[in-house]
């Protein structure tokens, strides 16, 4: 059974205020990196992801333009970046909302980032076919581009290279209004090889909070799967898994935890997913519900039917936030942040067996300045450890 913590309601409200002061303070910073990029990173966020072929892209989100670059040699070094957008655009990326980089297995680099433009706020793609040298001239993915936000992206890659798309739209806002405030839909695109840039746009739910990154990931057969925090009735907040089907349609959202959070303000703090090659679904989640509070890691084996009892991770003294978790055959790795009020550690648990018994680890990483959410990756042998921050520039580990 996981550990409750009796915290009063005043400190509920200094955690809140603590953890959204702590992602919107993230400000300008420049990655200090051997080939010396001089550009500002005004979020303190960056993208990464590997290649079939082994080598590590990543993506870095100016003020005006998005850069990509790679490293062979695990992040050691990096090449001279590319411009991937040649006309300017206001560049906006947060930490709930950085871009997305999935490369195919053909190596065509997909790429797809958020910007103010001279319609609503809305998210591009673009593709390089020449192994980054060149970019598509990015595309607006929504067909409501001009009267709907369309961010908070989310993108994925299946074995015959079709493209997956998922993004918060709010097209559909207006109907969600006995719920509260901060709902709006998921809707997704699958886009063809073949197809480049055409996308049509799919309704998958409503319901959904605002302000917190959905998660995705594909199951074990190869069908794409969500998790979201979803808005109940009451203005409750807890998270729901979403399976698509083998004919192409979605399941009913299966509620998975009962936390019970009842906030009018926005969280500002998504859920992690990953499945394993038996099918086992891991998540990672924060709330400050009436059942529990803090940061928790469960696992289903049953398309979230049934739950097993949350972990809670972390010191709930040090703000626990923004868990990110990953899957590579019987192991499982949690990464999370802490803050005890003068610097932000990161923090893991690692399982050997499928998530049944784990071991706490520690990852040497600091910082004292503002900084991006921890975000893990594998190349299908190791996990990586991805994280940028002020004052150290981008760190990129292998765990």
């Amino acid at each position: 059974m996981s550990k409750k913590y009796k915290l009063t309601p005043s400190s509920i409200v200094i955690y809140s205020l603590c953890l959204i002061l702590l992602c919107s303070c993230q400000s300008t910073a420049n990655i200090s990196e051997p080939h010396n990029f001089n550009y500002e990173i005004p979020s303190a966020t960056v993208a990464v992801n590997f290649a079939p072929n082994g080598r590590l892209w990543r993506l870095i989100p100016g003020k005006q333009a998005i850069y990509l670059d790679y490293s062979n040699d695990y992040g050691k070094s990096y090449s001279s970046p590319v411009r991937i957008n040649k006309i300017d655009q206001k560049i906006s990326s947060w930490a709930e909302n950085p871009p997305a980089i999935e490369i195919s297995h053909s190596g065509r680099i997909n790429v797809l980032y958020y910007a103010d433009d001279q319609q609503q706020s809305t998210s591009y793609f673009s593709y390089s076919d020449d192994d980054g040298k060149t970019f598509s001239t990015p595309t607006l993915i929504s067909d409501h581009a001009k009267s709907a936000m369309h961010y908070m992206d989310k993108m994925l890659i299946d074995k015959n290279d079709q493209v997956y798309l998922f993004w918060h739209d709010t097209r559909h806002e207006s109907h969600d209004k006995e719920l509260g405030e901060g709902v709006l839909s998921l809707y997704y695109s699958v886009n063809k090889p073949s197809d480049h840039s055409q996308f049509s746009n799919q309704f998958i739910s409503s319901g959904i909070c605002s302000c917190c990154r959905t998660a995705t990931t594909f199951s074990a057969y190869g069908n794409p799967v969500i998790l979201a925090r979803m808005v109940y009735e009451h203005g409750i907040r807890d998270h729901a898994l979403i399976y698509m089907n083998k004919d192409g349609s979605w399941q009913k959202p299966q509620r998975v935890t009962h936390d019970n959070w009842n906030i009018e303000a926005c969280p500002e703090h998504g859920p992690a997913l990953t499945i394993d090659d038996k099918n086992r679904t891991h998540l990672t989640w924060f709330t400050l519900g009436d059942t529990r509070r803090g940061i928790f890691y469960a696992q289903t084996d049953d398309n979230g039917k049934t739950l097993s009892a949350p972990i809670a991770l972390g010191n709930i003294d040090h703000l626990p936030s923004h868990p990110d978790v990953i899957s590579l055959k019987q192991r499982v790795v949690i990464v999370w942040k802490e803050f005890d009020g003068e610097q932000t550690s990161l923090h893991t648990k690692v399982s050997l067996d499928r998530g049944k018994s784990w071991i706490n680890k520690t990852t040497g990483l600091i910082s004292k300045s503002k900084n991006s959410h921890p975000k893990l990756i594998t190349n299908n042998s190791d996990i990586f450890l991805s994280w940028f921050s002020k004052d150290n520039g981008h760190k990129f580990i292998k765990l």
